[in-house]
């Protein structure tokens, strides 16, 4: 018998390395289980499928803003711009009584497409001063938005002829032309 296959046979070093691998194999297997296992996937947790839900509101609310700019036939304003221009600069909290018509009107149309399926919102209406400097004030507010919100934004012209109710809203021109109004409305899973 040749010397060299004796020796390599009766080796037991060579089991015991194999043994030893498979042994740290699957303790590695069971290890990073416990930590994939153990990792917490909150609300807040970004996931694809979370990002999928961001992009959902993001379109709906555009299509929301969208919409609500159309000014139907027969109307000389659409319902943003008509909400807009009768608001008298109070903030509505939650469920808090809102007037007039059709502030309320565009509260209760925010309510039924965006709180039905447990999106929140606010609505601010940011606006030019004299310095030509943004200032902002809440129509609505329902509260603080998580850090996943989406904010959607619509720039509406109002003229000298409109008659807007704010009076904290300046006429930044001697023309027609009166401000520009930056609508945002924030969006939020709750």
């Amino acid at each position: 018998m040749n010397p060299r296959k004796s020796c390599m046979m009766n080796n037991t070093h060579g089991q015991m390395y194999t043994l030893e691998g498979a042994a740290s194999a699957i303790m590695m297997i069971f290890l990073i289980s416990f930590i994939v296992q153990a990792s917490p996937l909150t609300p807040l947790t970004s996931s694809s499928s979370h990002q999928q839900v961001e992009a959902q509101i993001e379109t709906r609310g555009n299509d929301l803003m969208i919409v609500l700019d159309i000014v139907p036939d027969g109307d000389t304003y659409s319902p943003l711009k008509q909400a807009v221009i009768d608001w008298t600069g109070a903030e509505f909290n939650g469920q808090s009584e809102i007037y007039p018509a059709f502030v309320l009107n565009l509260a209760d149309t925010f309510d039924s497409i965006l709180l039905a399926d447990g999106t929140a919102y606010n609505f601010e209406v940011l606006y030019l001063d004299n310095n030509n400097n943004w200032n902002s004030k809440r129509m609505f507010w329902n509260g603080r938005p998580s850090d996943n919100a989406i904010t959607i934004s619509k720039k509406i012209t109002i003229h000298d002829e409109d008659d807007i109710k704010a009076s904290f809203i300046p006429d930044i021109s001697d023309t027609e032309f009166y401000n520009i109004l930056d609508l945002r409305l924030t969006l939020w899973r709750m």
